[in-house]
């Protein structure tokens, strides 16, 4: 569930930050777009080779109607086939697809200060087998919501520019059943009154990312408050305070290119916090469960250090090392037998990729790529989600953006 909540500030975030990449001229329509899709064979160390496929387009249309007034739409279509993942974030054969509209009035008010409200509506959808129809995932998610954004324009040579942002979504999973509820309420009429909407939440952000020259950050505070779902007590059950999770991002990086290297590094820190508990049910009948409090609660880290060496004025030969580490607060590691050991969860995923890249003309690019993972954990029960593995992976990705 978290990981679509992640895709939803994704897609709600990029309408706000494509401001810079669409050139308000004096041309009366603009258009943008940018496709990345790639294809990709997995080779696991548990488990069979599969092969995954990703596809991310953006449409836009910026419309001028005066020198100080501008409409831009935004369509986003994300697929995000099988693959490899950070634990505790999903499983290799998951798949989503998400289709997001965006529509922001953009008022200058001085030559350095611009205002941009906001719409935006999404759907996502989720699939966990390989027979199960899209419109049935259980992770199935609709949302709604506004914006209002402010960029401050200070150098307009180096690109320096402030950009503060709110955006708020109504947020509702119309398949989501909880299976605790179900198992404590075993009476098939009660299914749809306990389960329904307990995932439906509102979410709130701020944010505020400054840009100078080919440096960037940001301040990224997100809170969400679930309409239904109660927090689980020590007892077993639920009880009557409603879930709330908060987190904060800091993150900084830039684009650089000296000589015949292109060098984008990117680095981020994010701490999450929850007021939901958990409960550890070894089996179906298991009277005596064992409880995990604030289970969700962690700190994460995560960096990306891609490199590109240009042989010619097209070729061009790469190497990236990515690495993600989540540390959890209050959860404890598992062991082989399922149960809590008294080593605190950290989960560390790193990433080493090789690839060749062919610029095909100014708008368009191709990538051949190969890729070495580590993920290692000291969780060390994988009945349902793998924690310990190592995996290579070899794909071509096209990229066409304008």
């Amino acid at each position: 569930m978290k990981k679509l909540i992640l895709s939803a500030l994704i897609a709600a975030g990029t309408a706000g930050g494509l401001h810079a990449a669409v050139a308000e001229d004096s041309r009366i329509f603009t258009p943008f777009f940018d496709m990345t899709m790639g294809e990709a064979a997995f080779l696991p160390s548990k488990g069979n080779i599969f092969s995954g496929g990703n596809i991310n387009t953006q449409v836009g249309l910026l419309a001028k109607v005066t020198e100080k007034d501008h409409i831009f739409g935004l369509y986003n279509f994300n697929y995000a086939g099988q693959g490899f993942a950070p634990q505790d974030s999903k499983q290799f054969t998951d798949r989503s697809m998400s289709h997001g509209f965006n529509i922001e009035y953009r008022r200058s008010i001085t030559d350095s200060i611009r205002l941009r409200p906001g719409v935006a509506v999404t759907n996502e959808y989720s699939r966990t087998g390989a027979n199960e129809a899209w419109k049935n995932g259980l992770y199935n998610m609709n949302s709604v919501g506004g914006q209002l954004a402010a960029d401050y324009t200070f150098n307009e040579e180096k690109n320096g520019c402030v950009t503060a942002q709110y955006l708020f979504r109504t947020v509702k999973f119309p398949n989501y059943t909880d299976l605790l509820r179900e198992f404590q309420n075993p009476n098939p009429a009660n299914t749809a009154s306990v389960n329904g909407g307990i995932e439906d939440q509102t979410m709130g952000q701020f944010s505020v990312r400054p840009n100078w020259d080919q440096f960037f950050g940001g301040l990224t505070y997100t809170v969400q408050n679930y309409a239904n779902q109660k927090v689980v007590e020590l007892t077993g059950v639920y009880g009557n305070t409603k879930q709330r999770d908060s987190s904060t991002m800091l993150d900084f990086g830039f684009r650089q290119t000296l000589w015949i290297f292109e060098l984008s590094p990117m680095v981020s820190y994010t701490m999450h916090s929850s007021n939901q508990n958990f409960m550890l049910y070894k089996s179906l009948g298991d009277t005596s469960p064992q409880f995990g409090a604030k289970y969700y609660d962690f700190k994460e880290m995560a960096l990306s250090v891609p490199l590109d060496l240009n042989i010619t004025s097209k070729w061009a030969v790469g190497g990236a090392i990515n690495l993600t580490r989540r540390a959890y607060d209050k959860r404890m590691a598992r062991d082989a037998d399922n149960n809590f050991t008294a080593a605190k969860q950290v989960n560390t995923m790193t990433t080493l990729t090789g690839s060749i890249r062919k610029r095909i003309n100014e708008v368009a690019m191709v990538r051949l790529f190969a890729s070495i993972m580590v993920a290692s954990s000291n969780n060390k029960f994988e009945s349902y989600m793998p924690y310990n593995y190592t995996g290579n992976s070899f794909g071509l990705a096209y990229q066409l953006s304008y």
